[in-house]
């Protein structure tokens, strides 16, 4: 069998006589419906591969050790565990964020921003001097900070 056999077996599966435009279309070899077939059914698998390959994915990001929480608002419980850990870990916000177990060390940082915001503007409201406010503030964080004179 020689190279040129094949070319004539795929052009002799088409019909030599003139067939109108419309029949033309219509008809198919059998080769091209081969490849048709077999094309489809690589697709099939390859949908198939980016699905379980979703699926690995996705039990990857949500494993309890990369769990971070979807909510952009801190949970009463997050705001609890924070606390404690503000006043055992002080500033380390990578250890905060492990403590808190569903959050960032950036998400840590920024909350404890606020919470700092949030204390001085409360005691200011309430009339306290800056010493007392100051004092109050570490007093909440559990840190002490050293003045020179």
């Amino acid at each position: 069998m020689d190279k040129s056999e094949p070319m004539q077996m795929a052009s002799s599966a088409r019909p030599c006589a003139k067939t109108a435009p419309e029949q033309h279309y219509v008809q198919i070899d059998s080769l091209g419906l081969q490849q048709l077939e077999h094309l489809e059914k690589e697709l099939e698998q390859a949908k198939q591969k980016i699905l379980v390959l979703r699926a690995q994915e996705h039990r990857e990001t949500s494993s309890p050790e990369n769990k971070v929480s979807e909510s952009r608002y801190w949970t009463n419980e997050e705001r609890q565990r924070f606390k404690k850990a503000l006043k055992t870990f002080g500033t380390d916000f990578a250890a905060i964020a492990k403590f808190v177990g569903t959050r960032s060390s950036t998400q840590v940082r920024t909350h404890a921003q606020k919470y700092y915001a949030k204390l001085i503007r409360d005691y200011k409201r309430s009339g306290k001097s800056p010493a007392t406010v100051k004092g109050r503030e570490e007093k909440a964080t559990g840190a002490t900070r050293l003045t020179t004179m």
